[in-house]
């Protein structure tokens, strides 16, 4: 048994594109609807930057940087949820048609305490971090940052 669809004109062509291209679309509508709420681009700031500083240490030491820096995940997720949220707050707040200008430096300040708090969280993970790892470690590190 054969099936035959005939030749394909351009018409045909024009209604497969435009199939091809409402499902596309289709796809990625249903995409945008179910991803969660927007994070600004450097919210996952902490994890990228163990990754670099990890990449710049022998790999003894960098499993040192890892193991602490697992072992503050506890902590230091809450307080980047908290930042996340606070700087949604501010752009919500600089987004609206009339700027509350009391209200959107009250935000920003509140943004910039939670951001204080997690950076403060990275200092500990780092500070215990270079009291375990090997002088190597430290100079290779230390060697580096100014590159």
């Amino acid at each position: 048994m054969t099936i035959s669809f005939g030749r394909f004109t351009p018409e045909r062509w024009l209604l497969l594109a435009s199939l091809c291209i409402n499902v596309a679309l289709g796809a990625y509508i249903g995409a945008q609807w179910l991803r969660p709420q927007w994070t600004p681009p450097h919210a996952g700031m902490p994890m990228r930057l163990i990754e670099r500083v990890a990449s710049r240490l022998p790999p003894a030491d960098a499993d040192i940087l890892w193991r602490n820096f697992n072992a503050k995940q506890v902590t230091l997720q809450p307080l980047q949820r908290d930042y996340v949220a606070a700087l949604r707050t501010t752009l919500n707040l600089a987004a609206k048609p009339e700027l509350d200008k009391p209200a959107l430096r009250a935000a920003v300040e509140n943004a910039r305490d939670k951001r204080s708090k997690v950076g403060d969280a990275m200092i500990d993970t780092f500070v215990e971090t270079l009291e375990q790892i090997s002088p190597e470690g430290r100079r290779q590190l230390a060697g580096r940052l100014f590159r």
